[in-house]
């Protein structure tokens, strides 16, 4: 696989030299579930902000290396702790034909801060006490103190200023600045993007972009065996990796991934909220077997949620090796002995995915081996993910994707990001963590923040509101007449940007 990986990679970085022909095909593109809003404000879940992306565009974005550079900004300065200088570049124009200008920017970010609806920035941008526009490109922040997660906040898609203030706007009402126009949009069934000719880096090669989602795994892979579909990405059983590469119509780009699979626990469960109890739990699940003969060797054990490559990674972290025998010592400690076979029952709900619901039956069997019952629940991806979202479970496995900011302990572990104010599902609390995560955040310089993170991992590995399972790696499976697409960390759709269509094989 590993010389397939190279000659593949350094194939597709020759053709994407080339030019390429003029935008005329379509791209069909296989999602196991369907986005829940494509608005850029509001988009919390992976669908929806992986396609949104190729829409809408913020003042600073991610590259490939996890370093956060200007987009639609020419120029960002931190004059001071609370001070901000942003230039916008010029020239560059809505998909409607308005042009962008500093008013865009600061009605969108006021129409978050003031908006209703749950934003994933709303928090951050909360924290800028007033911005003022001196000119029609540029603008100065002014934050009620120091906060480093503001420059993240600046990834937020920027909507012209007649749509900033408002709400629920239908799907092909929106417009943004990015290299695809989102032109439909039906619910479980597809999503339909179509090039902007206007777009300020130059029109991208493929003229339509069509996302079809297709929930189950094998009539993904069928339809991308057929033809009827040409890329998928990270959404390849991996059961199914080792057939396709026997097809010479399809090509495979495979690396080391930065989504973070973990199981989430409901802290307010009388059972749930014991410490031993989650213990016994880490221990009771077998990681490497589950990767081997469920991922089939398509994952990395996590010890946490960072990647190992961010600055702020912790590699010191607790781990909890599979030790059933003292799974079963934990629980007795706990006060749950067995009783008539079994211990208690949890809930445990799940997507229904199948490749989710593989590894959900691998770790109920597990947890059944140690005498916990489990009652595994699974569902649609929106009735899966709204009951995460607010707090309807016991436990429940789910994933983050693309993990590059360290601010994302707020986001998921504070004490005051609770819904609907962030993503700490679980009502976890621990107020060291909180002081932690404000220090840390307080500091602009990652080297600062980065050993009270490292701090912050320690604790939370030794809570376990999370048990982390492993980092999935990215796959990409696509028919041979897609040229040029470079896969972004964690699974992004950027590439297509700079993809074309070209000739099959014969």
């Amino acid at each position: 696989m590993k010389k397939v990986f190279t000659v593949l990679v350094v194939a597709l970085s020759l053709l994407s030299c080339n030019k390429h022909p003029p935008a005329t095909s379509t791209l069909v593109i296989g999602i196991e579930g369907s986005p829940a809003n494509l608005d850029p404000r509001y988009a919390t879940d992976a669908y929806s902000g992986q396609i949104a992306r190729l829409c809408f565009e913020g003042l600073m974005r991610y590259k490939r290396d996890g370093i956060l550079a200007p987009l639609l900004a020419e120029d960002v300065v931190v004059k001071d702790n609370t001070t901000v200088l942003i230039t916008l570049k010029k020239g560059i124009k809505f998909q409607d034909g308005s042009p962008f200008t500093a008013q865009d920017v600061l009605s969108t970010i006021e129409g978050i801060i003031k908006s209703g609806t749950y934003s994933p920035y709303k928090d951050a941008l909360s924290h800028i006490k007033y911005i003022s526009v001196p000119g029609p490109f540029s603008l100065i922040v002014h934050l009620k103190g120091p906060y480093a997660p503001i420059l993240t906040a600046f990834t937020v898609g920027i909507l012209p200023h007649r749509l900033a203030y408002r709400e629920n706007i239908p799907p092909d009402a929106l417009t943004g600045t990015g290299p695809y126009v989102l032109t439909a949009y039906r619910q479980a069934r597809y999503v339909r993007l179509d090039a902007y000719d206007g777009y300020w880096r130059g029109p991208p090669g493929i003229k339509h972009v069509v996302f079809r989602v297709i929930p189950d795994d094998l009539m993904r892979v069928l339809e991308l065996e057929k033809g009827s579909i040409d890329m998928l990405v990270n959404a390849v059983p991996p059961d199914s990796i080792e057939s396709l590469e026997h097809d010479r119509h399809i090509k495979f780009i495979i690396g080391p991934g930065n989504n973070y699979e973990y199981i989430g626990f409901n802290m307010k469960d009388p059972i749930l909220r014991i410490k031993e109890v989650r213990q016994a739990i880490a221990y009771a699940i077998d990681r490497p077997g589950i990767i081997r003969y469920v991922l089939f060797g398509q994952a990395e054990p996590a010890a946490g949620i960072l990647p190992p490559w961010n600055t702020a990674y912790n590699p010191d972290l607790r781990q909890y090796t599979y030790d059933p025998s003292r799974a079963k010592r934990l629980l007795d400690q706990a006060g749950f002995p067995e009783k008539d076979g079994y211990r208690f029952v949890l809930d445990y709900k799940t997507s229904n995915n199948p490749l989710s619901m593989r590894v959900a039956q691998a770790i109920a069997y597990e947890l059944g081996q140690v005498g916990i019952k489990v009652d595994l629940r699974s569902y649609e991806w929106a009735t899966f993910y709204n009951d995460i979202r607010h707090g309807n479970f016991q436990m429940y496995t789910l994933r983050w994707v693309n993990v590059m900011d360290p601010s994302i302990f707020y986001y998921a572990f504070d004490s005051k990001a609770v819904p609907p104010y962030g993503a700490n599902r679980g009502y976890y609390s621990n107020p060291e963590v909180d002081r932690l995560i404000g220090r840390a955040m307080e500091l602009l310089n990652i080297n600062d923040s980065a050993p009270l993170y490292r701090r912050v991992q320690s604790l939370i590995a030794g809570d376990l509101p999370y048990i982390s399972l492993w980092y999935m790696n990215d796959v990409t499976a696509l028919r041979d007449r897609v040229h040029g697409f470079e896969p972004f960390p964690g699974g992004g759709y950027i590439g297509i940007e700079k993809a074309f269509i070209g000739a099959p094989k014969r």
